[in-house]
């Protein structure tokens, strides 16, 4: 069991690294270097995740119905090959082909690692919140060390910008081919196998009764879908509007570093201390997306780097409580047999957000302002916060 989490957790901060290398820089390549407008940079990034979200789909059936071991390789295979054609060959508009193709691939792989983090968690005793909030918390500790290294790769070289995720990605692959047996196991003792198998077949859907059961997987995606359109402006539009109150690249990058750095220290104290207080997931949730929608009020007036830095730490204790809860909820919802299918609604739904974020911001941010778009961010992270007290969850 400590064998199989390590290299799940090694691949999420892998997977994360890359993330957070080719992300934030994807927006300003587009709009800086490519001279492509604003709204053209956001929906390049809305057919990326577009095309993420149909990877997210594709590989929660490949995961629960075929393999999940080529499930995740697949998804790896496609990315490194986009990546080096990228890192040799970014013109426009062949890019936004590629980056398109970029995303599928890293959707497949996104919903591999999901379903394999229920997969463990399933076998775990005790609250599985905590292995979820360690993937989250590798999955941080990757887009730290991401983010920080393009801050300085991609003001000298647009090809290692590219080419360094390639290689990552296939060292990822090496390691699933030769430690795929130890992610695969099942380890549960024989005595005690039995009495999982009766947790696992007791259907959720059954005890809850099937239309509060699909209320339940509404709420949870539409709130996954506006928390990811509103965190996404920081993956997008941004890094633009940073650039405008003369801050720089680095800038950028460090608010990303400072934001998965702190999550080390938040992520701990808070979820210990909220654990305590909410047995329910979902009121965990609800004070997690307030607290995310509140730190967006902040940003019509800030214009140095500490103003930025006080949203994203009041974003970061929000999302220290939504991001590995919505995971943990989905695992509560599900069985054996639709493991990868329910975890794949998180990553569809969050690729769907990522998707329609930058593109719908840029169009707010061009037709009204950026304080428009960040009071409508904070109303509907409310709306759909407050709405998650009307899920019926399972003690």
């Amino acid at each position: 069991m400590k064998e199989q989490r390590r290299w799940l957790l090694l691949l999420n901060v892998i997977f994360n690294m890359v993330l957070g290398f080719i992300l934030p820089v994807n927006t300003i390549f587009i709009n800086k270097t490519l001279n492509e407008p604003l709204t053209v940079a956001g929906f390049t990034l809305m057919v990326y995740s577009a095309m993420m979200m149909i990877g997210n789909t594709i590989g929660g059936i490949m995961f629960d119905r075929f393999s999940k071991r080529i499930t995740l390789i697949s998804g790896y295979v496609i990315a490194v090959i986009c990546l080096s054609i990228m890192a040799f060959h970014h013109t426009w508009p062949s890019f936004a082909f590629i980056l398109a193709v970029l995303g599928f691939g890293m959707g497949l792989s996104y919903t591999a690692i999901n379903g394999y983090t229920a997969y463990v968690a399933e076998q775990a005793r005790g609250d599985s919140r905590i292995i979820f909030n360690n993937m989250y918390l590798a999955a941080n500790m990757g887009i730290a060390v991401g983010s920080t290294a393009v801050g300085f790769i991609f003001t000298h070289s647009i090809r290692l910008t590219f080419l360094l995720p390639a290689i990552i990605f296939a060292i990822s692959v090496v390691i699933v081919l030769l430690r795929g047996n130890v992610l695969d196991s099942y380890q549960v003792k024989h005595e005690e196998k039995r009495e999982k198998v009766d947790i696992v077949e007791s259907d959720p859907k059954k005890i809850i009764g099937n239309t509060r059961f699909m209320l339940n997987l509404v709420v949870i995606s539409a709130a996954v879908f506006l928390v990811w359109v509103g965190y996404s402006q920081w993956d997008s539009n941004m890094s633009v509007y940073m650039l405008d109150q003369g801050l720089t690249t680095k800038d950028y990058g460090l608010v990303f570093t400072v934001n998965a750095g702190s999550l080390l220290v938040i992520q701990p104290v808070v979820n210990r201390f909220i654990s305590r207080i909410f047995k329910l997931l979902k009121h965990q949730l609800t004070l997690g997306i307030v607290i995310m929608a509140l730190s967006f009020l902040l940003l019509p007036n800030a214009h140095t780097f500490p103003e930025f830095i006080i949203s994203m730490l009041i974003l970061t204790v929000g999302e220290s409580m939504v991001f590995p809860t919505i995971p943990a909820l989905l695992s509560k919802l599900s069985t054996s047999k639709n493991r990868g299918t329910m975890q794949s609604i998180y990553s569809i739904f969050g690729s769907l957000g990522r998707a329609v974020g930058p593109y719908v911001g840029s169009i707010i941010i061009t037709s009204l302002s950026y304080t428009s778009l960040f009071v409508a961010i904070t109303v509907m992270m409310l709306i759909i916060g407050i709405s998650m007290v009307g899920i019926r969850e399972l003690d």
